[in-house]
């Protein structure tokens, strides 16, 4: 079945010649996502994306599922736009979607109820967007993996594009594919609730004893460490089925007996357990660990098992899609899309040899996603990189307790950030626009030398402080990935991770995960000149074309403005702090310029 966006919309409403509509099609568009987790938005101004941030970078709380409303008033400003100005409002959601399926569950299964207990701060649309002054705006609504699909679409402005997106479940849908006929996305087949890849890693997380939302990077970072002995249990939790189709285990996970309980806490989502624990401890042969309890060898073999068989199943649809399709390029989207260790062996256990991964691949990407379908025209971004679209630098004032050093040279200051990490220091970079997503990608992001393998440890315990048994990804030159990195491919989001070769672990300890791989981003000098020549100075003097690359954050969401960046650096333990070509140190000491 084929889904039409915008231009069906505007028919419905006013009718007429479809050359006359299509002239109509509304310039200014503003895409919301809320209420999933990660809230957003985003805005299109006269076909040009112009600017997209998540909620949780303006209030400071991760994860943040309500109404965006700093997010919009962010990116009506960045466009110059009023809210009177916005033609229609983009939003993905559509709650009769697959309405003959809800209701043939619901009739076997009289416990069929979503169990989501809404904030008691939430208020309807309608209200919130009159809060905004955006009630003057018409309302697009679109399926929510079609969102998924529209933003990783542009990614790519190829036809020859297949299209996959899954995740825990959006309107009733848990994994689809598609394909693209210039702006038309078409959904070709679905997965559908109760069977879901998300519920399964999701579940086994918290089985695992990660209960927050989020925490699956936790399972597929400790996963490097085990071995996949229970893999022949968990091919029992998860059956994979002929074509696009796969089950859970109802047994495991009895979610069509007893709903799953998703509620929003202080703005935060919240996913009580909904595992058969019984069920899963005879499987599995160890009980559920405790949050509080250490992580034993079996805790590690358990997450490995569980990314082996998550592998297998998102292979198996996508072998599927490139069978039906024929094509060999693939664009991801979806909260499933992040598992950037699966992502890098796509080209080797699928026929696609092309990856795209959309910057927001989870629910904050649904804004972009409908913003777009309901543009009905091709969508450029402002900038050169789809990543890069959130608030840019900004004017600050240091306080008192730090020195500070104006450079007023790019060039100069990025020699002085080599040097400094060539010294082993680590350096706070707030610069340029903010990331849209979950990856730092050089404009808010903690910088450090990979040579030494006891960076690792002191980034954890001087400014992270997470857990020890995750990674840290590296940005690399895009010149000397092949030379670095075994069965690798161009990876701008930092969505991938590869083999580190043989020849270079030994010179790059501290990005080098302990299965021999890195999660890494590539970085061109056209998309971002500024970090790659911080990278090629760095390289002029170690020889070493990549540098340790993490999010500028500790516990918090990813900084978003410069106080935000004072505030975090102030009470960690950074070397330097870098905001536009300023250097800001706590010692009072004379900075050498390049």
């Amino acid at each position: 079945m084929r889904f039409v966006s915008g231009a069906d919309y505007f028919i419905g409403r006013k009718g007429g010649k479809l050359e006359e509509l299509m002239a109509k099609l509304p310039a200014h568009i503003l895409g919301i996502s809320y209420s999933h987790g990660d809230s957003s938005a985003c805005i299109i101004r006269d076909g040009i994306l112009i600017a997209a941030a998540e909620e949780e970078r303006f209030n400071r709380i991760k994860h943040y599922a309500l109404f965006p409303q700093r997010a919009i008033a962010y990116c009506l400003k960045e466009a110059g736009l009023t809210p009177q100005d916005v033609d229609a409002v983009a939003i993905a959601k559509k709650p009769l979607n697959q309405w003959w399926k809800k209701a043939t569950l619901a009739a076997s299964h009289s416990a069929l109820v979503t169990g989501r207990k809404k904030d008691a701060k939430s208020d309807p649309l309608s209200q919130n967007l009159a809060k905004c002054g955006l009630n003057r705006a018409r309302r697009f609504t679109c399926e929510h993996h079609q969102a998924h699909m529209a933003s990783s679409r542009w990614l790519c402005p190829d036809d020859n594009l297949a299209l996959f997106s899954f995740d825990g479940l959006g309107d009733f849908v848990s994994a689809a594919y598609g394909t693209v006929e210039g702006t038309d996305i078409s959904i070709e087949e679905r997965v559908t609730f109760p069977h879901s890849l998300g519920f399964f890693y999701t579940a086994l997380t918290q089985y695992l004893g990660f209960p927050h939302f989020g925490d699956e990077f936790k399972v597929m970072g400790l996963s490097s460490y085990g071995a996949p002995k229970f893999l022949d249990g968990m091919r029992e939790l998860i059956r994979t089925k002929d074509g696009f189709n796969f089950e859970l285990n109802l047994e495991a996970f009895p979610i069509l007996k007893r709903p799953m309980e998703f509620s929003i806490v202080k703005g935060q989502p919240v996913v009580k357990p909904f595992y058969n624990s019984q069920f899963l401890t005879q499987v599995v042969g160890i009980p559920p660990r405790k949050a509080s309890e250490p992580l034993l060898r079996s805790h590690w073999d358990l997450a490995k098992s569980v990314q082996a068989r998550f592998e297998e199943v998102a292979n198996h649809l996508l072998s599927h899609v490139q069978t039906k399709t024929g094509f060999k390029k693939v664009g991801l989207s979806g909260g499933c899309a992040h598992n950037s260790a699966w992502v890098g062996k796509i080209p080797q256990q699928t026929g696609f040899q092309t990856v795209y991964v959309a910057p927001a691949s989870g629910d904050a990407g649904i804004a972009v996603g409908a913003a777009m379908l309901a543009a009905r025209r091709p969508i450029s971004v402002q900038g050169n990189h789809w990543g890069l679209i959130g608030p840019g630098n900004e004017t600050f004032s240091a306080p008192p307790s730090l020195s500070t050093k104006e450079f007023g040279d790019e060039k100069k200051v990025a020699a002085f950030i080599a040097q400094e990490l060539a010294q082993e220091k680590i350096i706070g970079l707030f610069q340029g626009r903010m990331e849209f997503g979950p990856r730092a990608l050089g404009c808010r992001s903690i910088l450090a030398d990979p040579r030494n393998s006891t960076m690792r440890d002191r980034l954890n315990a001087r400014v992270k402080h997470r857990e020890l048994f995750r990674p840290f990804a590296a940005s690399v030159l895009e010149e000397y990935r092949e030379e670095w990195f075994d069965d690798s491919f161009y990876a701008p989001t930092m969505e991938a991770v590869f083999p580190v070769k043989g020849s270079k672990r030994g010179k790059i300890p501290a990005v080098v995960h302990v299965d021999d791989t890195c999660r890494i981003q590539s970085v061109e000098r056209q998309t971002q000149p500024f970090y790659w020549n911080v990278i090629e100075q760095f390289r002029k003097i170690t020889n070493v074309p990549l540098i340790i690359n993490t999010s500028f954050n500790d516990s918090e969401p990813i900084v978003c403005t410069a106080e935000d960046a004072i505030r975090c650096f102030t009470h960690c333990e950074m070397d330097y702090l870098v905001i536009g070509t300023t250097v800001l140190s706590r010692e009072k000491l004379a900075l050498k310029s390049a």
